[in-house]
């Protein structure tokens, strides 16, 4: 049998699962089938298959913009635990796989959303579903991060909560139609192309935006939003507990060194340099507001709870 040498992200197949694992393959050229390539505005998606499963290999036209292959990697980390995301793997900038388009850049492999995006589902009762926390296209604060309205859309369904909290602690301003999918028959929601992140802090945002809703009088909440930001205040917990900023720090760094941006490599910039350290202190930022986001919601969530069963007696999540 012939073996072409192609270093590839291991695929872990499973009777039940699928998993793109962090490890290094040695793949028999058989079993990589190039499918076809599209093009975005954006980036190069060409799809393949491995051994029966299908694949998509992402990478960025431009080249100042490649270092987006480490945060879209490590966006999908955080959101495993939630599993309302596709899983991202990196495929180094010095390896070759069938479907990476220019050859010494790195690339991602994603497993592929079911479904189909909301962008494209016009009939579907999410057809107006906009989760997107505006960031520079803002034209106001109140347009900003967490907005009223994205807090009753969250009562839509039960995984809306879960995204916008991924989105808030990783600083994803670019949730819109098209990085959104839903499958009506499993009912679920999977997150996708998350690289615009780790580069603003939503969480400030979000908590700034809490304080101005609490503050202002006129502004109530139903029974159902209520619910709805008990599992946003969760979610919140959940991921803040779960991965430390020191760690996520790490995980970052360790990302970009597998894709290959290090000393002696022409892609390894000063701006590049530059980028990742920007990153990490915007991941430490959010880690420390996130706690603050936590307790803002504490207020709401008790009051709601107070107005809607007249519940003596805060129940706090502690931060």
């Amino acid at each position: 049998m012939c073996y072409v040498r192609v270093w590839f992200l291991i695929i872990c197949i499973s009777i039940n699962s699928l998993n793109v694992c962090d490890s290094i393959y040695l793949t028999p050229a058989k079993d990589i089938e190039f499918l076809y390539k599209i093009e975005t505005k954006n980036s190069y998606i060409s799809y393949i298959k491995i051994k029966g499963k299908k694949f998509i290999v992402k990478q960025k036209k431009e080249e100042k913009k490649q270092i987006s292959v480490v945060k879209d990697a490590l966006a999908a980390y955080i959101a495993k635990i939630l599993h309302i995301a596709h899983e991202v793997s990196i495929v180094p900038l010095n390896i070759y796989i069938p479907g990476k388009v220019v050859r010494s850049w790195p690339a991602t492999i994603h497993t592929i959303a079911l479904g189909d995006t909301i962008r494209k589902q016009k009939n579907s009762i999410y057809s107006s579903l906009q989760l997107k926390q505006q960031w520079a296209l803002a034209k106001t604060f109140a347009e900003t991060g967490l907005t009223r309205e994205i807090i009753t859309q969250m009562t839509w369904h039960p995984q809306l909560a879960l995204i916008v909290a991924l989105d808030i602690i990783i600083g994803n301003s670019d949730r819109h139609a098209g990085n959104l999918c839903y499958d009506s028959v499993t009912d679920t929601f999977c997150a996708i192309d998350m690289d615009d992140t780790f580069n603003k802090d939503l969480c400030e945002v979000a908590h700034k935006k809490l304080e101005m809703m609490i503050q202002d009088s006129s502004i109530s909440f139903t029974i159902e939003e209520v619910n709805a930001l008990i599992q946003l205040r969760k979610t919140l917990c959940l991921l803040a507990k779960k991965y430390t900023s020191e760690h996520i720090i790490k995980k970052l760094h360790s990302y970009a060194v597998q894709a290959g941006f290090v000393s002696g490599n022409r892609l390894y910039t000063p701006s590049v340099k530059k980028k990742l350290n920007h990153y990490s202190s915007m991941i430490a930022k959010s880690w420390k507001n996130v706690r603050k986001v936590i307790g803002s919601l504490n207020k709401i969530i008790n009051s709601g709870l107070k107005k809607n069963y007249d519940i003596k007696g805060a129940y706090y999540e502690p931060v």
